[in-house]
C-alpha cells in the first residue's frame, strides 16, 4: 500500500519537543526489514517512553483484505523486549477503535490514551505514574483495567501546527499523491451507519483557521519541497464557505500546488462557486466516497444524498474540467441484483460523460463493508446474526451475506487481475507516482 506520512505522531510532537528529546519513527519505510531496523533505532535512541500510533486495523488491496493486529503486537512485543524498563503507551484511530481489547490482548502496554491526544499525552509525560489524573486513559491496577472516562476533543485554538522537520517528506512523495496530508477540520456531521469516524471525533465539526490551513501548505511547498497533497478531514466541503475561504486563501498567495480531498455527494454542497474555487486553488482531484448509487441503498446506508445528486456530481465535474474517482461498496444491507447493477450502470454513464477525467483505481478497491465496532452496522450485524454478539472485529468480520457472495468474488478476482497488471505498468515505467493532475 502507498505510504501516509505519520501526521498524527508529527502533532504530538509538537506538543512535546520543548520538553523531551523526540525521535519519531516509521516501521513502514523500512520495508525490506522492519522490525530490526525498529530495534536498531530502539536501542541507539534508549527511550524512557514509546508512543505507538496503532493507525489501521486493516490492510486492502484487490487481492488482500486482511487485519493488521498481528505486525503490531509484534511491534509492541520487540520493543519491550529490547527497552524493558521503557514506558509503552499506546493511541492513535486503531487503538481508539479497539481500546479496551487491545489492552487486554496486548499486555505489553502500559498504558492507552483513547481518542485525539496532542494535549493529553503532553500532560501524561509530566507525570507518566499518575495516568488516573488524566481523562481517556487505560491502565492496569493490579489485575483491572481501569479506565479514567471519555475526554474531549481538541479545539484547534490549543493545537500546535503538526512538526513537518522531524520526518523527512521525499519517501513519502515517491509513494502517491496521497501520501501526504494536510487537516483543516475534525469531525463529521453526516450519519453514515458504517463509518467509526464521528466515535473517535464527533459530530460536531470543528474548523482549523483557513490561514493556518494554508500557512501549512505553504510550509511543505517552500521548506519541504512538497508540491502535491491531500486534505485528510473526513468531508472536506462541508460547510462549503470553509472550504471556499481555504481556496481563496490559497488563491490569494499564489501557493503553487496540487491536491485533492473527499468531497459530499449532496449538490448544495458543490455549488459552482466552490467548483470554481477549487479549480482556481490547484484541487485536480475530486474524491467521493458515496458507497452506492441506488436511492434504497443509500436509504439504508443513512446517507444524506440521492441518484439525482450523484449524476450532478458528473454533471458539475464535466462543467468544470475536474478529475473524479468514486467508492463503492458491495453487497451493503438490502442489496439485490438490481441494485448492484444500478452501480454498473452509473459507472458506464461517467465514463461516457467524463471519459478520461473518470479515475478507475478507487474501483479495484471495492469489497464489501467491514463491520467497525462502535457503528450502527455492527449494531444490525448482531441483531440479524451476522456476527456473534461478542466477537471482538479485531479479526475483520464483513457485511456479505447471501448468494451475491459470488458475485463480489468475481468482481474481486477481476480487479485483482488489472490491479497486478498495473503495478506491472509501473514498475515497467520505473516509477510509483500518481498525479493529482493527469500527466
Amino acid at each position: 500500500m502507498e505510504l501516509v506520512y505519520p501526521l498524527g505522531l508529527a502533532y504530538l510532537a509538537s506538543h512535546i519537543r520543548d520538553r523531551h528529546e523526540v525521535e519519531l519513527f516509521d516501521v513502514n519505510l523500512h520495508r525490506a526489514d522492519p522490525y530490526a531496523a525498529l530495534e536498531s533505532c530502539v536501542r541507539a535512541f534508549a527511550p524512557d517512553v514509546v508512543g505507538f500510533s496503532l493507525r489501521n486495523m486493516k490492510v486492502g488491496m484487490p487481492h488482500l483484505h486482511t487485519d493488521d493486529f498481528e505486525p503490531q503486537q509484534k511491534a509492541i512485543q520487540l520493543v519491550k523486549r529490547v527497552a524493558p524498563a521503557a514506558k509503552i503507551v499506546a493511541g492513535g484511530t486503531a487503538f481508539s477503535l479497539y481500546s479496551e481489547v487491545m489492552m487486554r490482548r496486548l499486555p505489553e502496554i502500559d498504558i492507552g490514551v483513547w481518542g485525539e491526544a496532542e494535549l493529553r499525552f503532553r500532560d501524561l509525560l509530566d507525570d507518566i505514574d499518575h495516568p488516573e489524573k488524566l481523562a481517556g486513559m487505560y491502565f492496569r491496577r493490579g489485575n483491572d483495567l481501569v479506565y479514567t472516562g471519555q475526554p474531549g476533543g481538541v479545539e484547534w485554538k490549543d493545537n500546535l501546527p503538526p512538526a513537518r522537520d522531524l520526518v523527512p517528506h521525499a519517501p513519502y512523495m515517491a509513494s502517491s499523491f496521497v501520501s501526504v496530508g494536510v487537516q483543516a477540520k475534525r469531525g463529521c456531521s453526516l450519519h453514515c451507519i458504517h463509518c467509526s469516524d464521528t466515535f473517535l471525533l464527533g459530530h460536531r465539526v470543528r474548523m482549523r483557521p483557513p490561514k493556518e490551513v494554508v500557512d501549512e501548505m505553504e510550509l511543505l511547498v517552500r521548506e519541504h519541497g512538497v508540491h502535491q497533497m491531500f486534505m485528510c478531514d473526513q468531508i472536506f466541503n462541508i460547510p462549503v464557505a470553509h472550504a471556499i475561504a481555504i481556496c481563496e486563501e490559497i488563491t490569494r498567495r499564489k501557493l503553487e500546488v496540487k491536491w485533492s480531498a473527499w468531497f459530499n455527494e449532496h449538490r448544495n454542497t458543490l455549488p459552482d462557486n466552490l467548483m470554481v474555487a477549487l479549480k482556481r486553488a490547484g484541487c485536480g482531484l475530486l474524491s467521493f466516497s458515496p458507497d452506492h448509487v441506488d436511492d434504497r441503498m443509500l436509504r439504508n446506508l443513512d446517507k444524506n444524498f440521492r441518484h439525482e445528486d450523484m449524476l450532478y456530481t458528473v454533471q458539475v465535474a464535466k462543467k468544470h474540467g475536474m478529475d473524479v474517482e468514486y467508492s463503492f461498496f458491495l453487497n451493503s444491507p438490502g442489496e439485490d441484483w438490481r441494485s448492484l447493477a444500478a452501480i454498473v450502470k452509473f459507472l458506464a454513464h461517467a465514463r461516457w460523460e467524463l471519459g478520461g477525467q473518470l479515475r478507475l483505481f478507487t474501483l479495484l478497491m471495492m469489497q464489501p463493508i467491514r463491520i467497525y465496532p462502535h457503528t450502527r452496522l455492527h449494531e444490525l450485524a448482531k441483531e440479524t446474526g451476522l456476527v456473534d454478539p461478542d466477537h471482538q472485529l479485531v479479526e475483520g468480520q464483513f457485511w456479505n451475506p447471501g448468494t451475491l457472495q459470488h458475485a463480489v468474488a468475481g468482481i474481486q478476482a477481476a480487479a485483482h487481475s488489472v490491479y497486478d497488471l498495473r503495478a506491472g505498468w509501473r514498475k515497467a515505467r520505473g516509477n510509483t507516482f500518481d498525479s493529482v493532475v493527469r500527466g
